[in-house]
C-alpha cells in the first residue's frame, strides 16, 4: 500500500500542471509582495506578465483534472514561452535595444498642456524604459526572465519525460 501511495504521490508531484501552478502562483505573490509591500508599480509589460501567469494558473488548474490531455501540456508550454518572451521584450526595452511603445514608455498623444497634466496624474503604473531596481547586480526584468526561462525549460522537461515514459509502457 506504502508504494502505490509513493507513486501516486510522486505522479501527482512531478506533473506538469502541479508543477505549473505552483511556479505561475510564486510568481504572482513576489509579483503582488513587490507591489504591495516594497511599493514598486508594475510597468504594462509587468502587468502582460502577470495576465500570463493568471491564464497559466487556469490552465494548470484544468490540467489537474484533465492530466491526460495532451492539449493541457501544449498550453503550458506555450503560456510559459509567451511569458518569457514578454520579459525578454521586457529586457529590450529596458536596456534600450529597441523602443518601447508610446503607452509603455509613458507618452501619450501629444495634447495640450492641460491635457498631458491630467494624463500624468491619472497614470498608474510605471514605464517599461525605466530600469528596475537591482538585486545582486541583476534587475528585477532579468530576474523575471530568467524565472520564466527556468520554469519553461523545466516545464518542457516534464512534459517530455511523461510522454517518454508512456511511450515506454506502451
Amino acid at each position: 500500500m506504502d508504494i502505490l501511495l509513493t507513486r501516486k504521490l510522486q505522479n501527482n508531484i512531478f506533473n506538469p500542471s502541479f508543477v505549473s501552478l505552483l511556479l505561475a502562483i510564486l510568481a504572482l505573490v513576489f509579483a503582488f509582495i513587490l507591489q504591495y509591500i516594497f511599493g514598486y508599480e508594475p510597468c504594462r509589460l509587468c502587468m502582460f506578465q502577470r495576465y500570463g501567469y493568471t491564464i497559466l494558473i487556469l490552465i494548470s488548474i484544468i490540467g489537474l483534472f484533465y492530466h491526460t490531455n495532451t492539449i493541457i501540456d501544449l498550453l503550458i508550454i506555450i503560456s510559459f514561452f509567451t511569458i518569457t518572451s514578454i520579459s525578454f521584450w521586457h529586457i529590450g526595452v529596458e536596456l534600450e535595444w529597441w523602443a518601447a511603445s508610446l503607452e509603455c514608455s509613458g507618452m501619450t498623444n501629444i495634447g495640450s498642456l492641460e491635457e498631458e497634466l491630467k494624463n500624468i496624474n491619472s497614470k498608474l503604473s510605471a514605464s517599461c524604459d525605466q530600469m528596475s531596481p537591482k538585486f545582486l547586480y541583476i534587475s528585477l526584468v532579468q530576474w523575471s526572465f530568467i524565472y520564466g526561462l527556468v520554469s519553461f525549460i523545466f516545464s518542457t522537461i516534464l512534459i517530455i519525460n511523461r510522454y517518454l515514459k508512456r511511450e515506454r509502457m506502451i
